[in-house]
């Protein structure tokens, strides 16, 4: 993977999670910056750093207003749940993978959601269950998407 087309991946990532349609829209959307790095790290022969995805977190962190560090350190903890199975996710088609992807997706909501729980207490509220369900609904047409742009433009591989 090249740094540009990271860079544009993640900068589609942060403009869908940014985009104001509203508290509903807020609450029960996909994460897509936790997907573009799932997809990544799952398509690429290299490891993506933590220190990288840390920053990412950060950035998202300040884009949409939550407390600093909460993205980042739960997106550092889905990475490293993926890496200790990667071996075994690589080998599924994506369709199978998608059971798999919820599960790293749910454990990332609940970590950005108890990390603020230090400081004040947070109702828990369903749709908490439900951007990690979309997420992993997503995962197939995701990956048949992008694996279809790597092999349109080879350029965007290493």
């Amino acid at each position: 993977m090249k740094a540009g087309a990271l860079f544009v991946g993640f900068l589609l990532a942060f403009l869908l999670e940014s985009l104001p349609f509203g508290p509903l829209y807020a609450q029960l959307h996909p994460d897509f910056v936790a997907l573009l790095i799932l997809y990544w790290a799952l398509s690429s022969e290299q490891a993506l750093s933590y220190v990288l995805i840390w920053l990412i977190g950060l950035l998202q962190d300040l884009l949409l207003g939550d407390l600093l560090g909460a993205q980042a350190i739960s997106l550092v903890l889905m990475l490293v749940l993926l890496y200790t199975w990667m071996n075994r996710v690589r080998r599924l088609p994506p369709w199978e993978q998608l059971f798999f992807i919820f599960f790293l997706l749910l454990a990332q909501q609940l970590a950005a959601w108890l990390w603020p729980l230090l400081l004040r207490p947070i109702a828990w509220h369903n749709a908490l269950l439900i951007g990690p369900a979309l997420g992993a609904a997503l995962w197939p047409l995701l990956t048949y998407l992008l694996d279809l742009m790597q092999r349109h433009w080879p350029q965007l591989r290493r």
